[in-house]
């Protein structure tokens, strides 16, 4: 018997027969023996309670007023033997209890039990149990269910109940899924009259959490007349704004205001760049995966196996070779929203063929090659501070790894080695925290698969694979002594394999594919099959028990596509607000002593 085993054994017996109890809980009239020091060890609350010079310390008796005896007894229960019970009538009593007495692993076990039967009914009810508690994990959770239903939970009857704080937290929020500012300022206008007396005063703080520059003339001109109803003496500042100013007064988009379109960038070789005609610079496709409409983002010119990555309505692409074979070190950023590229702060070396990763607000540029030959070396970009530092350099160099970003750490799964010639039989971790590199081994051999980071873990998906550690072959362009493969696997954050997760067989071995996730499904693109280019689309949401094809090819003609492509989810505006950020002559409103003038 282990020695777990023989402690929750052990732990079972005291509680059956009562022995050794040196502390009594009291609730409800009822009193519960038990053990000082199993308590202290879960709890903070009692730690601090036995460790002081308090009544309690000394005679072990704890009275705990207004906690119902059956809910104490439950969690004893669980204490000494590791079963909580839990039902849909008691989820939400155990949980107050459990962070009254500041039981973390009861805690941890009662808010996903509550997160995952989450409903319209009981959305509100939660965010502010979780908000009274400070419960962080509950509060993000039902803020982004509340989000994504605003629409429906604005109009629920224990909306109005909501206090002012707990309400301007909500209507703050960027992740509200409304495609117009105006459901907000409805939202706003509800849940001042279910209170004009109390709430009527509140009104001022409360527009100013509203993104005027994001109305329509249209919009502004009835919200104007529902002020005028509800407060005579409030009034407008009007000022004239173009689409760049309405989207710096505005701050930040809402999330229901986004649509999401998955950007095809064709990553050509340098033979590619040197024979493109004048039409193949426009290389970057934007794809609506719901319609098949296409759309050609603003041209950048041809470099051959740039890196590319994406942060919310932003593309980026890094460094790449030129048609004079130099090495770019370039950082190029395409803002959706204007339609247009800038050029940032460019890398301090020079790299292609390189991993470039997005993760909490930061780029990554990781390993590559350039003139010098293969990198060891990384460094990271703030997007806010606009500056690029050297991280921690990887403990061997990689090219063609299937890399992801998930949680706080970056995840380069097998690829070439170059500095031995082989392929690497294992996973690089970064974790961004601590600036430190791990290596997990993989168990293969694997270069050339495509990754996406899912809610639960990473799916790594096709390559060339070999169970047997294999050497390159010199001046290669894929190697023949890995077998490309249809095959896939998921991935945990500790970068063991799960068995328990299974991802079906593509409907053909492909290498060097496309892959994002977007609307909740996995898509994959393009790539090689039998030393072929490829350019199928396929399409898979887990729990589904096959791949589907997509309709159209990416070429639209069945024809095969030259270049391997990266593919990244881009945020673009809805149709609505995109028209709106391109009118040069719409204005904006502002809470104000001016005098109102109509909008131009």
């Amino acid at each position: 018997m282990s020695l777990r085993s023989c402690f929750s054994q052990g732990l079972k017996q005291l509680h059956h027969t009562q022995e050794l109890c040196n502390a009594t809980l009291v609730a409800g009239g009822k009193r519960f023996p038990c053990n000082r020091a199993l308590l202290a060890s879960v709890s903070p609350y009692f730690q601090a309670m036995f460790s002081s010079g308090f009544k309690e310390s000394r005679d072990g008796e704890v009275l705990l007023k207004d906690m119902d005896p059956g809910i104490l007894q439950n969690l004893l229960s669980y204490l000494y033997s590791g079963e909580l019970t839990l039902s849909p009538e008691s989820a939400e009593e155990v949980f107050m209890a459990t962070s009254r007495l500041q039981l973390k692993p009861a805690l941890a076990l009662v808010s996903r039990y509550l997160m995952e039967r989450i409903s319209l009914e009981s959305c509100l009810r939660l965010y502010m149990l979780a908000r009274d508690h400070n419960h962080r994990t509950l509060l993000r959770g039902t803020l982004d269910y509340l989000g994504i239903h605003f629409g429906t939970l604005s109009h629920h009857k224990d909306f109005p109940c909501l206090d002012l704080e707990a309400f301007i937290n909500i209507i703050s929020s960027d992740r509200l899924a409304v495609a117009s500012e105006m459901d907000v300022f409805q939202a706003i206008q509800r849940w001042v009259v279910a209170m004009p007396t109390d709430r009527l005063s509140t009104l001022r703080t409360l527009l100013q959490h509203l993104r005027f520059p994001l109305l329509t003339q249209d919009e502004t001109a009835r919200l104007q007349d529902d002020l005028a109803m509800l407060d005579p003496q409030l009034e407008l500042q009007w000022e004239e704004l173009d689409g760049a100013g309405r989207l710096q007064q505005g701050r930040v988009l809402r999330q229901g205001m986004y649509q999401e379109r998955i950007v095809c960038i064709r990553v050509p070789r340098l033979g590619d760049i040197l024979s493109a005609s004048d039409e193949e610079d426009r290389y970057l496709e934007c794809l609506n995966p719901a319609t098949g409409s296409r759309t050609k983002l603003p041209p950048l010119p041809l470099v051959a196996l740039p890196g590319c990555s994406v942060l919310e309505h932003r593309l980026y692409i890094s460094g790449g070779k030129h048609p004079d074979g130099s090495y770019s070190q370039a950082l190029q950023e395409y803002n959706s929203l204007a339609d247009v590229w800038h050029q940032l702060p460019a890398m301090s070396t020079p790299r292609s063929v390189h991993m470039f990763l997005t993760c909490q607000q930061k780029l990554f540029a990781l390993s590559g090659w350039n003139d010098s030959g293969p990198l060891a070396s990384a460094e990271s970009f703030d997007v806010a501070q606009q500056v690029w530092s050297p991280i921690a350099s990887l403990p061997i160099t990689l090219r063609f790894s299937a890399s992801v970003p998930y949680k706080a750490k970056l995840y380069l799964i097998g690829g070439d080695a170059d500095s031995v010639a082989v392929v690497y039989q294992g996973i690089l971790i970064y974790d961004i925290h601590l600036d430190t590199w791990a290596q997990v081994p993989l168990g293969c051999c694997l270069h050339g698969a495509s990754a996406v980071a899912l809610e639960t873990g990473i799916c790594v998906i096709g390559g060339f694979f070999s169970k047997k550690a294999t050497h390159l072959s010199p001046n290669r362009t894929f190697s023949p002594h890995l077998q490309c493969t249809s095959k896939g696997f998921f991935l945990l954050d500790s970068g063991v394999i799960s068995r328990e997760v299974a991802i079906p067989p593509l409907p053909l071995p492909l290498a060097f594919a496309g892959a994002t996730v977007s609307q909740g499904k996995v898509y994959l693109m393009g790539g090689v099959c039998a030393s072929r280019t490829h350019d199928a689309i396929y399409h898979w949401e887990p729990g589904e028990a096959a791949w589907t094809q997509y309709p159209e090819s990416l070429t639209g003609q069945g024809a095969l596509v030259r270049r391997v492509l990266k593919c990244v989810t881009l945020k673009v505006a809805n149709p609505k607000l995109d028209a709106l950020l391109r009118d040069p002559c719409i204005c904006r409103v502002a809470i104000g002593a001016a005098e109102p003038k109509p909008p131009c």
